[in-house]
């Protein structure tokens, strides 16, 4: 019962993520490249970079030749699996399996 509840708060987080990843990820294109007459701005991917962590920080120094692409593609792959761990955790709470 009380792992059913666990499992509906969860699914609203993962879509809060979910949302707010996306939103963090485009602000971070828009605002690093400097899309639609904006000045580029090396902070703008901040927030990007937090929803990807620690992924983003392990694999950062495999940012070679193009840091901005690499790094969009680090940031992009960061929160992907964080999302998965998140949806994995909701499958784990619904499904009731014990831990060992």
């Amino acid at each position: 019962m009380i792992r059913r509840g666990l499992a509906k708060t969860l699914t609203f987080i993962i879509w809060v993520f979910g949302l707010a990843a996306v939103a963090s990820l485009a602000l971070a294109i828009v605002g690093v490249t400097g899309l639609f007459g904006l000045e580029p701005d090396p902070f703008a991917a901040i927030f990007a970079i937090l929803l990807a962590m620690p992924w983003f920080f392990l694999l950062d120094s495999s940012a070679g030749g193009h840091p901005e692409f690499w790094s969009f593609v680090l940031m992009s792959a960061g929160m992907v699996l964080n999302f998965l761990i998140l949806l994995s955790l909701r499958w784990w709470l619904r499904r009731g399996l014990g831990v060992l």
